[in-house]
């Protein structure tokens, strides 16, 4: 089973070019090296690395393979998304495998991404994502699916159930409508530290408190700037799948990264007022350029 938020289900690369020019070092393995060069190619400038595999040379920030001409991929126009090296062929998608299933997400630092979550549509829920997105090839992400369950809090494990409900009762606290983003957050967060100190002698299954306690939150209700929905999409999208929900050590790890995501936007969304942008340069620094493990750690509670 493999799943998305909803307004990621029609993500279709548009070839903006964004992820090929970031200057970013693109590595191949011998094997993608190979099915490459066995191609008709204009140029083929690569770059050895250590491990003894190559990345693509850069010219001006951008990979050399990306046209000028067309602004395309030469190795994707010619030989198809599967002849892609995986970094490529997997953004910009974030992959979750546990033993729930496989979960799929996006880095809006992909304008074609960041513009999904400001197009008008019903609530986000969470959805089976459909072949368009999935289909190529491997999926490489965390794989979760041979480890314990996410934490509760410290020395306390959820059930894969009761995360599952939780999850999906997150998504919909932070994107539901007329709520403030900073008001959804507080909202999860209250769930959430109700839902910690949850104990087996407690007389209810886990799975229970996690309804109760989200069915008990009421938060205010406001008139809003239109971008704000984009943002609380944004949020949902950082939550669902999250690798952090098995780096950290409790529910309240996550809780205090999206903080962190929402801090950061609110900081860039100061140096020109747009939202969308704003969101591409967070997601820049939050997924590929930071380390998950290390903000895990950084954010855990040991208190």
């Amino acid at each position: 089973m493999a799943r998305c938020l909803s307004f990621h289900a029609s993500y279709r690369c548009r070839s903006s070019g964004a992820c090929c020019s970031a200057g970013w070092t693109i590595p191949f393995a011998g094997d993608e090296l190979a099915e490459v060069r066995r191609l008709e190619l204009s140029r083929s400038a690569f770059v050895p690395l250590p491990d003894g595999g190559a990345a693509a040379a850069v010219r001006n920030g951008a990979c050399t393979f990306l046209e000028d001409d067309t602004r395309l991929c030469e190795i994707h126009r010619i030989g198809g998304q599967r002849r892609l090296p995986l970094t490529c062929r997997m953004f910009p998608r974030l992959i979750l495998h546990d033993a729930r299933g496989t979960f799929v997400t996006l880095s809006h630092f992909c304008p074609t991404a960041a513009s999904l979550l400001f197009e008008p549509g019903p609530p986000p829920s969470i959805v089976d994502a459909p072949d368009s997105l999935m289909d190529i090839g491997p999926l490489d992400g965390l794989d979760a699916r041979e480890v314990w369950p996410p934490l509760l809090r410290g020395g306390m494990l959820t059930d894969l159930e009761s995360y599952e409900a939780w999850e999906g009762l997150a998504v919909e606290i932070l994107t539901r409508d007329r709520v403030r983003p900073r008001e959804s957050l507080a909202a999860l967060a209250a769930a959430t530290a109700r839902i910690a100190q949850w104990s087996p002698g407690d007389g209810s299954p886990l799975l229970d408190e996690v309804h109760s306690a989200f069915a008990a939150l009421a938060p205010a209700t406001t008139a809003f700037d239109a971008t704000e929905a984009g943002v609380k999409r944004w949020l949902a999208a950082r939550l669902f799948g999250c690798w952090i929900a098995y780096q950290g050590r409790g529910l309240s790890t996550l809780v205090r990264y999206l903080r962190a995501c929402l801090d950061a936007f609110e900081l860039e969304l100061t140096r020109d007022g747009d939202a969308l942008q704003a969101i591409r340069r967070c997601d820049r620094l939050i997924i590929h350029e930071a380390s998950s493990q290390r903000l895990a750690t950084l954010l855990d509670d040991r208190t």
